[in-house]
């Protein structure tokens, strides 16, 4: 067929539907009560795709900035968000896709740490999880020059006695906490 051919069969078929209805006798017939019409559910909503995704231009400014970050950041960052490496497209992928930013709980952890007494501050330190103590140790040996452990001790209770005085003593660096924060931010 031909395209010619095509767009004729396309303008009989309107023509074909659009052609008046026959005109139906009415007898001794009540008009019906006029209801309001029904809507019919597709399943979709009318206002739009309401997407929790990320935009392609926040994806993009966020790969921008993680490109703009010098290496050691970009490492701590990855730590922190769990990416498969330190990469642009793997950290991206990481922090846009992660429900709450890692920092922000490591954060959370070391003002708890450093504003209590040693004994609460001991008692938050058993109560973290193992990658949540990874992540306060990563995160104030990067932006502090406190003495913390090679390793940290698998028990809670020997890793929060080994972090205590070292994290409770650690002097922050707030422009590197405000560039990490800044960084695993979406």
């Amino acid at each position: 067929m031909s395209e010619q051919t095509l767009a004729e069969a396309d303008i009989d078929a309107v023509e074909e539907t659009v052609a008046e209805p026959e005109p139906v006798e009415q007898e001794n017939v009540a008009p019906a009560p006029k209801m309001p019409p029904k809507r019919r559910s597709s399943g979709r909503s009318r206002s739009g795709p309401k997407s929790s995704k990320p935009s392609v231009r926040r994806i993009a400014d966020k790969a921008e900035q993680i490109a703009r970050a010098d290496e050691d950041t970009r490492e701590l960052a990855a730590g922190l968000a769990g990416a498969r490496s330190a990469g642009i497209a793997d950290l991206t992928t990481a922090v846009m896709e992660a429900k709450k930013s890692p920092v922000d709980t490591a954060i959370a952890d070391l003002s708890g740490v450093q504003s209590g007494s040693v004994p609460e501050a001991t008692v938050h330190l058993v109560g973290m999880g193992r990658s949540e103590l990874l992540a306060l140790v990563d995160l104030v040996g990067a932006i502090s020059e406190a003495e913390l452990p090679e390793k940290v001790p698998a028990k809670s209770t020997e890793a929060a006695l080994a972090l205590v005085e070292p994290v409770r003593a650690a002097q922050v660096d707030q422009d590197a906490l405000a560039q990490i924060q800044e960084l695993l931010s979406k």
